[in-house]
């Protein structure tokens, strides 16, 4: 039998095995019931209870994406956060189709590196040390909840049923566990192969923890909150069907230990085993079976939505990431000035940390200071236009020779890391253009939690702020005929426009931006203004007339 076919067998074998164990946890489940009461367990179902439930799920895939964003950035194989999203809930559909977490996590490692061609120890050390947060999080909430349990008389429960655990299971799992951590300590592999380059990486991501121990602790806290929402999601469940008073405080520690139970690679989803754990260890509790297997299958059915929704994201993304273009090297930067003499200095030495920037054009609006002698002091290739910020950057972009087109006020630093995380961004096929996190410059109360405006403006409004910096590829610049040449709103035309013809992203990284607009006006003042404008310019107000109204004292 060759290696492929053994392969095969195996894995028809490990599904055999699976199919078994449900089957077999579903009959044992359903052998404690009555059937009669089950239908009405099912029949007084409060739908909005089981669609909390589903949206806890989705909060879980969403919290879950961010620990793996955070483990990606760890091993710098991070794209963009909505890459991060994306794969959470592609890993959650094959999870459920490989029967497990391992089976998930393998094919999710092999789609992640085909579609973003990034090294696959980085990846795959990612991707393990999410599961080492996940499980640690799945420990500290369990030992909290069971503490919670037990200061509630949960261990006079147990200790009166006839459920025990032998405690040499319990000593043979802890030597166990403390033998592969001193193999792993002592077997440290050398060489070019996959395994050392992977464990190579695994020790530079540990290190990294220790050195950064504010991204280990939202790693830990990220994992905390999605063992929560996911213990939420069964309470909810329970909740829609109870027939009786549920003991809260007493079967809290229930709930991730059957979330434990699921994660096995045993059963198909967890189906069955869950039910039957559900069923007995919250009978001991005085929960009603039929309640308890009606809960725990309506949590299947809750995960078996998201993972439907994985399902339609893997199909798509498919298709959107197949043409691969080539990844940009370079990045033209196109910034529109006026009397900026000032800013234009500092704003150029942080271009000058960034090895991947070609060239540095200036499109001056006719400035009355130096700024075009400092401009070229600085080594910039300066063109002179009217004053029109639209028509400026038209004319910049129409000049730029770069891979990217990167769109720059002259107030606005960028990361040392910007143009690395621009072609990781960029990595995403379907990606033709993104901006930056954002934060401003010595904010005020008032001003903070700008980066929670850069998500809403995305995500729900579509768009991009100029004082984001946009960037776009050249081609697909060109392709929508280049920056529309309006005085004011011209960023979010340019983003209606290219959202025709693929997606746009916030890269792994923020940028720093002056607040002197909001200093000069008042901040209350200035974002009413903002969104006044935004709002004329949706109805049709001409650009003319909305400069006009911005520019006014």
């Amino acid at each position: 039998m060759t290696p492929d076919a053994k392969r095969k067998a195996l894995q028809l074998m490990m599904r055999l095995v699976c199919v078994s164990v449900t089957v077999a946890g579903l009959y044992f489940a359903f052998a404690k019931l009555n059937l009669h009461d089950l239908r009405q367990a099912f029949a007084r179902l409060r739908p909005a209870w089981f669609l909390a439930g589903i949206l806890f799920f989705g909060l879980a895939c969403l919290v879950g994406a961010v620990r793996l964003h955070l483990m990606l950035r760890l091993t710098q194989a991070a794209v963009h956060f909505g890459a991060s999203l994306r794969t959470v809930l592609i890993g959650h559909f094959f999870y459920t189709i490989f029967l497990g977490a391992a089976g998930g996590d393998l094919a999710k490692t092999a789609v992640y590196k085909r579609w973003f061609r990034l090294p696959l120890p980085e990846i795959v050390v990612a991707f393990s040390l999410d599961r080492f947060l996940g499980l640690a999080g799945l420990v500290f909430f369990g030992a909290l909840a069971f503490g919670l349990a037990a200061a509630n008389g949960a261990l006079a429960r147990l200790g009166a049923s006839r459920l025990t655990i032998p405690r040499w299971s319990l000593w043979a799992a802890t030597a166990l566990a403390m033998l592969g951590l001193v193999i792993l300590w002592k077997w440290r592999p050398r060489g070019d192969s996959l395994v050392a380059k992977t464990w190579r990486a695994l020790a530079d991501s540990a290190r990294q923890f220790r050195v950064r121990p504010r991204l280990a602790a939202a790693g830990v806290i990220s994992a905390l909150i999605v063992q929560s929402a996911l213990a939420c999601v069964l309470a909810l469940n329970l909740r829609a069907v109870a027939s009786t008073a549920i003991p809260w405080r007493e079967i809290v520690w229930v709930f991730p230990l059957l979330f434990a139970l699921t994660a096995l690679p045993v059963s198909i989803g967890g189906l069955g085993v869950r039910e039957s754990a559900a069923v007995t260890l919250l009978g001991i509790f005085g929960v009603p079976g039929p309640d308890a297997f009606a809960a725990s299958l309506l949590t299947f059915f809750a995960g078996l939505i998201w993972s439907c929704v994985g399902a339609w994201v893997f199909l798509r993304e498919e298709t959107l990431q197949a043409a691969q273009p080539a990844l940009p090297r370079t990045i033209s930067i196109v910034i529109p000035t006026l009397n900026e003499a000032e800013n234009l200095p500092e704003t150029m030495n942080r271009i000058r940390c960034l090895p991947e920037v070609k060239e540095i054009i200036v499109v001056d609006g006719g400035s009355s200071d130096a700024t075009t002698e400092i401009a070229r002091q600085l080594g910039c290739r300066v063109l002179v236009h009217q004053a029109n910020r639209g028509e400026q950057l038209r004319l910049g972009a129409s000049n730029a020779s770069g891979d990217v087109v990167l769109l720059l006020h002259a107030d606005t630093w960028l990361p040392a890391a910007a143009g690395q995380a621009i072609f990781n961004a960029l990595r995403d096929s379907h990606a033709v253009a993104g901006g930056f996190w954002k934060v401003f410059q010595n904010p005020t109360f008032l001003l903070k939690g700008s980066r929670w405006k850069c998500a809403l403006r995305l995500y729900l409004g579509r768009r991009i702020a100029a004082d984001q910096v946009i960037f776009v590829r050249r081609e697909k610049l060109e392709q929508i005929g280049g920056i529309p040449g309006l005085p004011l709103m011209e960023e979010f035309e340019l983003c209606r426009r290219l959202r025709k013809i693929g997606r746009l992203v916030l890269v792994d990284a923020t940028v720093e931006t002056s607040a002197r607009r909001f200093v000069s006006r008042g901040v209350l003042r200035t974002y009413a203004l903002m969104w006044w404008i935004t709002i004329k310019y949706r109805m049709g107000t001409p650009p003319e007339e909305l400069r006009r109204l911005y520019e006014r004292k």
